[in-house]
């Protein structure tokens, strides 16, 4: 199993969930009006209506509570919807498309795009548009004797602009929101995932049931790098080795999380990982790294440590950068398990 790609909150699903909550009160406080609105009538047909619109209401309820705790579920979104569609539907068909309810319409596409995916919004929005359209045309020549085209242009054109500008801002607010989050996450330098991006991940490490672990490693000597050749060999050092670290593992498990410091996830059984990380030290060993014409001979220390389920990021970190600085006092160019 690859460690999960890293995700950061930049507010929209905070935002996103008090939308949810406020649409699904909404929902509860009309099925529960309603239930008592029907069950008022000694007629067994509006008992019936009223005993589900109570049983909706208590589902909603119970997506509200759990919004309001922290602990929505991802079918909360599609649910929400459905149903404020389904309600802005049913009090159209029984106060009648003439009357002003029907401008409800007009937010699904706002709504819709938001809360689902561009492509299940834009599909909700075209189905609700033929809806609308249908049941005007159907009010103008059945009801009125007017021409079927009657004021179309009044609902077609305006819902076609806003359904026209909420995919454009999705579309944008999703590209601006992957390149901030990219941002936030990644170093700049070596475009490796950052002290952030492994905050965001190291839940899902402890999850996993396979055996996981995590090598921190230095560069040795790396300031005589600095100080010999210049910080542009430095930094040219820095994207060598997180290149090849990145060959090894792949992009979702190289983190730099200081000046000339990395940490590795390796994954598989203890003997696996152990191998790997010997590995790896063996080829910056190897490695031939030239600056101009003058090759720049690195080594690598390293702290390896297994993950465990009950011990929080700071302290893992904290264990194994005092193994690492074991093995800089060791001599270097050696990895010390923990």
């Amino acid at each position: 199993m690859s460690v999960i790609k890293p995700e950061i909150d930049l507010g929209n699903h905070s935002f996103k969930n008090k939308v949810l909550l406020t649409l699904s009160v909404v929902i509860l406080c009309s099925c529960f009006a309603t239930g008592f609105y029907n069950i008022s009538f000694d007629v067994l047909s509006t008992r019936w209506v009223a005993a589900s619109q109570f049983l909706f209401g208590a589902f909603f309820a119970y997506t509200s509570v759990s919004l309001l705790c922290g602990k929505g579920k991802p079918w909360f979104g599609w649910s929400i919807v459905y149903a404020y569609i389904g309600l802005i539907v049913s009090a159209v068909v029984t106060f009648g498309i003439e009357k002003s309810v029907s401008m409800w319409f007009f937010s699904v596409p706002v709504v819709s795009y938001f809360v689902v995916s561009r492509s299940h919004g834009f599909i909700l929005s075209i189905l609700i548009l033929i809806l609308f359209t249908y049941m005007r045309i159907k009010y103008n020549i059945y009801e009125t004797n007017e021409s079927w085209s009657k004021t179309l242009i009044n609902i077609v054109l305006p819902y076609g602009i806003i359904m026209a500008l909420a995919n454009a801002y999705e579309k944008v607010r999703i590209q601006n929101e992957w390149k901030l989050s990219e941002f936030a996450l990644t170093d700049p330098l070596t475009r490796c995932y950052n002290r952030l991006a492994l905050k965001s991940i190291y839940s899902s490490l402890q999850s996993v049931e396979q055996h996981t672990a995590i090598l921190l490693v230095d560069i040795d000597h790396f300031k005589q790098v600095n100080d010999h050749y210049g910080h542009e060999a430095g930094d040219q050092v820095l994207k060598a080795l997180s290149g090849l670290f990145i060959e090894v593992l792949g992009d979702k498990n190289v983190f730099r999380i200081g000046g000339e410091e990395f940490l590795l996830v390796l994954e598989g059984d203890k003997q696996t990982c152990r191998s790997l990380a010997e590995s790896i030290r063996a080829r910056v060993q190897t490695m031939d790294f030239y600056y101009g014409k003058e090759r720049i001979p690195l080594t690598l220390s390293g702290g390896y440590k297994s993950i465990t389920l009950d011990t929080a990021l700071t302290d893992e970190l904290k264990k194994v950068d005092e193994t690492l600085y074991t093995a800089k006092t060791q001599g270097r160019n050696k990895i010390v398990y923990l």
